[in-house]
């Protein structure tokens, strides 16, 4: 019996010390495990905003556009019994203001009872606002959300911030600039709101997930720039399909502003639903200049005749003329010569040092520029036609890189369009895959330069001149063919009209370069010059006055 006794006390010894043991292993060994997973009973979470980082501009002022939305979330197996010793006024009060917002929403009939998952209703913020007042009331919680106001879907905001494709919300290609901040951000853990409650239901607390740690994403835009320009595209040129204008700062590469005037079309600027982008037309002849000033250093002492070959039939013939003549009328026939002289591969060696050819800023829809004529040849003509901006294609994008280069001293530098991203309070710099390069020597630069000035004193872009300002620029008016449906949904081929203008302004410490892309004009009566050099001269204009 005193053996048994042993025996049996042994294996309570026994037990109780497996017990302690598993008891020390949960309390001390998987205590913070267990207890988050017990808390997490009682905690509840919301994502706060669409983005796990706001976008904003080079003054750290925000670029988007929200849509609130408000939501009440009832949690069913707190809301049914823990509210029996609940103020049984604002009981039934919290039921009729969700009640009276939308008819389905009644909980008074128990049919969300059973249900085991957290109830959604979607409120408007009056009902959202009555809600806040209700005290004393068990299992339910309120929050908002704000959603990216995606309206204008081709906005550059919202095109640097969507990670899916427009037609089909497919992802964009994980290398695209969309991809690469997002990809910054995606385990962020700062995007949320976070509601403790006791165990009869209370909610307790409410607070932001690490609420001292904003996520941005900076970027060189400028907000005022971007609403006051998109505002004077509206209200003065509403009568044009479409305008596209960027801004940048040549010695940084930054991109101050980029807009269009009917930002739900797609971006004209990057070429969005095109084929390579546009024909430049007659500002290509600035990389042609830069072209024959490289090969023939004493290239202003020459003289060419115009034969009226590439001219239009209304338009008289130039004569005699040298480069800088030729440049301030824009003579086709001068450039074609030009071009010719120069050489094709003189040509494309200057368009991929200064990445006409390439993506500016990798964005996922941005086209590529493309000589649409292999190797193109003197004796067919192809490459006479190449010279004054016709068999080949750039986006308006891309055209900021011809005139950066002359405004830069000779210098091609990267644009871009962010500046860093902060991330838990860690800052994070951003540097394009593009590196600056010499194109051109100072001296070659300003000559060109000085030339551009003269186009717009003396020739095709006298409408961008501004009296106390040092402006240049060149004009390009161009044609092209593009096959579109008509009314009965056939492919037919019509004809098209498009208005450039690249140039600079400055003044005293002020310098900017400006890319004006005006889509579809009158054919007959219209021309760069008398659709983007108006626009730039107003657009020069407020920037000189933003900057005083």
């Amino acid at each position: 019996m005193k053996k048994r006794c042993i025996i049996i006390g042994l294996l309570f010894f026994m037990i109780f010390f497996l017990l302690d043991i598993r008891i020390f292993h949960i309390q001390y060994s998987n205590g913070e495990k267990y207890s988050v997973m017990a808390d997490s009973q009682y905690q509840f979470k919301e994502k706060r905003e669409e983005l796990n980082y706001r976008l904003v501009d080079d003054s750290g002022k925000d670029l988007l556009a929200y849509n609130s939305k408000y939501s009440v979330v009832v949690l069913p197996s707190v809301f049914s019994k823990n509210n029996l010793d609940t103020n049984y006024e604002e009981f039934l009060k919290f039921i009729y203001i969700l009640k009276n917002y939308d008819e389905s929403y009644d909980l008074s009939n128990g049919n969300y009872n059973n249900n085991s998952q957290k109830l959604y209703f979607n409120i408007d913020k009056n009902t959202y606002d009555k809600l806040k007042n209700i005290k004393g009331v068990k299992g339910f919680y309120l929050y908002k959300y704000d959603e990216v106001e995606r309206k204008d879907v081709w906005k550059i905001e919202n095109v640097l911030t969507n990670i899916r494709n427009t037609q089909d919300s497919s992802l964009k290609e994980k290398n695209s600039l969309e991809m690469i901040i997002n990809e910054k951000f995606k385990d962020s853990t700062n995007n949320s709101y976070i509601y403790n409650s006791d165990l009869d239901g209370n909610i307790t607390e409410e607070k932001s997930d690490n609420v001292d740690s904003l996520n941005k994403t900076i970027s060189t835009l400028n907000s005022d720039f971007q609403d006051d320009i998109r505002k004077l595209l509206e209200e003065k040129y509403s009568d044009y399909e479409q305008v596209g204008v960027v801004i940048s700062e040549p010695s940084t590469g930054k991109i101050r502003t980029l807009v269009q005037k009917d930002e739900t079309l797609p971006n004209v600027l990057i070429g969005a639903e095109t084929l390579n982008g546009f024909f430049p037309g007659s500002i290509f002849k600035t990389l042609v200049y830069e072209g024959a000033i490289i090969r023939y250093p004493d290239i202003q002492n020459k003289i060419f005749t115009c034969t009226g070959v590439h001219e239009k039939k209304t338009d008289k013939r130039h004569g005699k003329l040298n480069i800088n003549q030729a440049f301030e009328v824009s003579c086709n026939d001068t450039f074609s010569q030009i071009g010719v002289n120069v050489g094709f591969d003189k040509l494309n060696q200057l368009c991929n040092d200064q990445h006409l050819l390439e993506k500016v800023l990798g964005l996922s829809k941005e086209q590529k520029g493309n000589i649409e004529v292999k190797n193109p040849k003197a004796e067919d003509g192809t490459l006479g036609i190449m010279s004054i901006g016709q068999n080949l294609r750039i986006t308006p994008l891309e055209a900021l890189n011809l005139i950066n280069t002359i405004v830069n001293k000779g210098k091609y530098v990267p644009p871009v369009i962010l500046n860093e991203f902060v991330k838990d309070n860690e800052t994070i710099s951003y540097t394009p895959s593009l590196k600056p390069k010499q194109v051109l020597t100072e001296n070659q630069a300003s000559i060109i330069e000085n030339s551009l000035k003269n186009v717009v004193l003396n020739g095709t872009a006298k409408a961008a001149s501004i009296e106390g300002v040092e402006v240049g620029g060149k004009t390009g008016t161009t044609e092209r063919y593009e096959v579109i449906k008509n009314d009965k949904g056939e492919n037919i081929t019509k004809k098209f009209s498009d208005g450039w203008f690249i140039g600079f302004l400055k003044k005293e410490n002020i310098s900017y370069t400006v890319v004006i892309f005006v889509k579809n004009i009158n054919k007959d009566t219209q021309g760069g010059g008398t659709t983007a050099a108006p626009i730039f001269r107003d657009i020069a204009e407020y920037l000189i006055n933003k900057n005083q």
